[in-house]
């Protein structure tokens, strides 16, 4: 899967690891997540990826959703969701 033509953020590849670390005690008894501000989708793929017992629900401002859930369609996960009614604060 080829995501060089979707925005990338060298700090989300960064701290990934570290922050898995701490949702996997954080979210051990947890069915469903909902993230808020999911903006280049990375981390939503990869700890969906890494977490399958949650459904991870991303969100973001109308204008990040598109690039967002192009992220997600490619990672085709079946418990990552992007909300589309997310970003609608008028």
């Amino acid at each position: 899967m080829n995501d060089s033509d979707l925005p990338y953020s060298q700090a989300c590849e960064n701290n990934k690891s570290p922050i898995l670390s701490v949702l996997n005690q954080a979210f051990a008894n947890c069915q469903q997540v909902l993230e808020i501000g999911s903006g280049t989708g990375q981390h939503a793929v990869y700890f969906a990826s890494q977490l399958a017992h949650l459904c991870w629900q991303s969100s973001d401002q109308h204008c990040n959703l598109p690039a967002l859930a192009e992220r997600i369609r490619r990672a085709a996960l079946a418990n990552l969701r992007v909300s589309r009614d997310s970003g609608n604060f008028s």
